[in-house]
C-alpha cells in the first residue's frame, strides 16, 4: 500500500501538466483512447536500455521493433518495417528486417524478408538463410571488387611448364568439351562460379595462348627464312 501511494505521488504531477488516460488495462499519455499497454502521442527518451521480449511459448518471432509510415499507401512501398529476432527452423536463428505494404500478408501484399543477419554472422540480402558471409538473391551493381587470391597464374612462364601440345588440346576438347582445367557447364550450375579461382585459370589460358603463339611466330621467321633462302638460291641461277 506504501509502494502504491508513493508511485500515485509521483504520477499526480503528470496528471496536473499532461493528459493521462488509463483504460482497460491500458495508459496513454496525450491519447484518449489508448490501443496498447502504453500509448505515447508524442517523442520517448529513454535514458538507458529498451527491451522487447516474447515468451518462448508463443512464437518463433522473437522481440521486434516496428516503424511505421502511415503515408506510404500504394502496394509496394513499406508502410511498415518490422525488425524481428527470429528463431525456429521456419526463419531460423536470426535478425531480420521485413518489409509490409498497406496491405500486407494476409491480402497477397508485401510481405517479404528484405535483411538478415544470421546468428553466426552471415549475412543475406533477399534471403532469410545465407549459407556463407554474404549472400545476395538478385544482381550486385558495384564499382570495384576485390578478390584476395593466394597463387596466381605466372607459373606457365616457368622454364618446367610442360605447356600441353594443341593436339592434346583438341582432343581434350573432342572429349571433355571443354578446355583443360576448366570447369565443366554441368560443374558451375551445380556449384556455382568462383570469381578468384576463375580469374586465375582464365589468366593461366591467356598465358598458354601467348606461348603458342610466340611459337608460331618462331616457326613463321623460319619459314620466311626457309623461303628467303629458297628464293636467293634460285635467283642466283
Amino acid at each position: 500500500m506504501k509502494y502504491s501511494l508513493t508511485f500515485l505521488g509521483m504520477l499526480f504531477p503528470m496528471f496536473m501538466f499532461a493528459q493521462i488516460t488509463e483504460k482497460e488495462g491500458s495508459v496513454g499519455i496525450g491519447v484518449s483512447d489508448p490501443t496498447e499497454k502504453l500509448d505515447v502521442n508524442g517523442s520517448i527518451l529513454a535514458r538507458g536500455g529498451l527491451v522487447s521480449s516474447v515468451p518462448v511459448t508463443e512464437n518463433t518471432i522473437g522481440g521486434y521493433l516496428t516503424l511505421q509510415n502511415p503515408s506510404k499507401t500504394q502496394p509496394g512501398e513499406a508502410q511498415k518495417w518490422i525488425l524481428f529476432n527470429m528463431t525456429g527452423n521456419s526463419y531460423g536463428n536470426s535478425l531480420q528486417f521485413w518489409a509490409y505494404d498497406k496491405t500486407g500478408c494476409t491480402a497477397g501484399g508485401m510481405c517479404a524478408a528484405r535483411f538478415t543477419i544470421t546468428d553466426n554472422g552471415r549475412v543475406g540480402i533477399g534471403t532469410t538463410k545465407p549459407q556463407t558471409e554474404l549472400s545476395v538473391l538478385g544482381t550486385i551493381t558495384t564499382q570495384k571488387i576485390k578478390v584476395s587470391q593466394n597463387g596466381w597464374a605466372d607459373y606457365v612462364f616457368d622454364p618446367g611448364y610442360k605447356l600441353p601440345s594443341l593436339a592434346e588440346v583438341q582432343q581434350h576438347i573432342n572429349t571433355h568439351k571443354h578446355l583443360p582445367d576448366m570447369p565443366s557447364a554441368a560443374v558451375i550450375e551445380q556449384d556455382g562460379l568462383d570469381l578468384g579461382d576463375m580469374q586465375r585459370k582464365q589468366m593461366q589460358k591467356i598465358e598458354e595462348l601467348t606461348l603458342y603463339i610466340l611459337q608460331q611466330q618462331k616457326e613463321i621467321e623460319a619459314l620466311k627464312a626457309a623461303v628467303k633462302a629458297l628464293s636467293n638460291k634460285e635467283n642466283k641461277h
